[in-house]
């Protein structure tokens, strides 16, 4: 039986709300990838697994969560895993290969989850004074590809990361009013092209290794702030295409689960998970935070600050209403229909589950790391760092 070639093509921090196949507004934006949901399975709950770019991908391809990889701080690239997406696919006979700008070469480093045998392909150059300059755009990267890839006669397995490029096209910035979207839509030109050439004989992958936050909650891009573990962030636009499957993914699903999918992309509709988990830090960073789903809720804990939320995604996808705030009343109906008149207030019928699952998920999010293996002297630097006169002695003085 011949291998069917597989292509997962990666772009970096776009939204779910851009594309419009989730959001029809959008679809000026995103035209070609909300033509190709039409003929794939799409994941309508794909949660993150890590906020950074370098984080995403080496849990995604590995199939774990970044706090079994023993990496106490940013830079950190320990890797205890052997086997991973590439080595799978190799095992199988598959060829495989990295298409990157050259400006990504340090980002791969930190992932450091590569096959034995895997090629990389580098493209354009670095040049800190024009990003544009030194890279290919998107269309001329996966242009390249295509002419590559016909070369090749095995089965083979190829990952592309649509970033590196900055200022969009000029044909992109007058068909949009931001250049976030414009870049957005720039990416989408590149999907189009390479999915036209390949769909007849390929699996291909198509998803965001982390959202992007324009201003929610007073978040802005992601990864920058640990606590910028909005929706925005977090939720991903996750489609597969193989050929045979089409239909929506309604499940919760984690974003490590990418390798499974990768391996046997029929599985893609019946895919769940009963937690997902968004991991911002390593260990021993000061400011690590930590975002968990469970059913329709999703709790987040900013461990320094000692601060939590919980939130309803099902009744509120915008996030606006921390059900553990002691700044609203909690209140229910009695018998008669009436409430206690007291303001501000929600009126819910679960409070009682409510609580059990905050419990729940507040032991879960305590015991996620292993914080007693950090060494004394780095609590207290991290426990200097979280101090509001650190902050004011950092404004004023460095």
């Amino acid at each position: 039986m011949n291998k069917i070639n597989k292509l997962l093509i990666t772009i970096d921090g776009v939204r779910k709300d851009r594309v419009g196949f989730y959001n029809k507004r959008n679809i000026y934006i995103t035209p070609n990838l909300s033509k190709i949901a039409k003929e794939s399975v799409v994941f309508n709950d794909m949660f993150a697994c890590g906020t950074s770019t370098a984080m995403c991908f080496a849990s995604l391809f590995n199939g774990q969560y970044q706090k079994d990889f023993q990496r106490k701080n940013f830079g950190d690239n320990n890797n205890p895993y052997k086997s991973n997406i590439f080595t799978d696919l190799e095992n199988r006979g598959y060829k495989t290969f990295i298409c990157l700008n050259k400006r990504f070469e340090y980002p791969l480093k930190l992932i450091n989850t590569i096959g034995r045998n895997t090629k990389i392909w580098w493209t354009g150059e670095k040049n800190k004074k024009n990003k544009s300059i030194g890279s290919l755009r998107p269309l001329e990267q996966v242009k390249y590809i295509s002419t590559n890839l016909k070369k090749i006669k095995d089965p083979y397995f190829l990952w592309v990361h649509l970033w590196g490029f900055s200022a969009p096209k000029k044909k992109f910035t007058l068909s949009t009013s931001t250049d976030y979207d414009a870049r957005v839509k720039e990416m989408d030109e590149a999907i189009g092209y390479i999915f036209k050439q390949f769909k007849k004989n390929t699996e291909m992958f198509f998803f965001s290794d982390h959202g992007y936050a324009l201003f929610e909650k007073n978040k802005w891009a992601y990864g920058k702030d640990a606590g910028n573990l909005v929706g925005s962030v977090t939720n991903v636009p996750t489609i597969i295409y193989n050929g045979k499957n089409i239909g929506i993914n309604n499940n919760l699903v984690s974003q490590t689960n990418i390798r499974k999918l990768i391996n046997n992309s029929s599985e893609a509709l019946k895919l769940k998970s009963e937690f997902a988990y968004c991991e911002s830090r390593y260990i021993e960073e000061y400011d690590i935070a930590l975002a968990i789903r469970y059913k329709n809720f999703k709790y987040i804990i900013e461990y320094n600050k000692r601060k939590s939320q919980l939130y309803d995604v099902m009744t509120d996808p915008d996030e606006n209403i921390n059900l553990i705030s002691n700044k609203i009343n909690k209140l229910k109906r009695d018998k008669f229909g009436n409430h206690p008149e007291i303001k501000p207030y929600i009126i819910r019928y679960d409070w009682a589950q409510i609580e059990i699952i905050y419990k729940k998920l507040d032991n879960i999010a305590k015991n996620f790391y292993d914080f007693s293996s950090i060494p004394n002297n780095i609590k207290m630097k991290n426990f200097i760092k979280s101090s509001k006169l650190y902050f004011i002695y950092k404004k004023f003085f460095n």
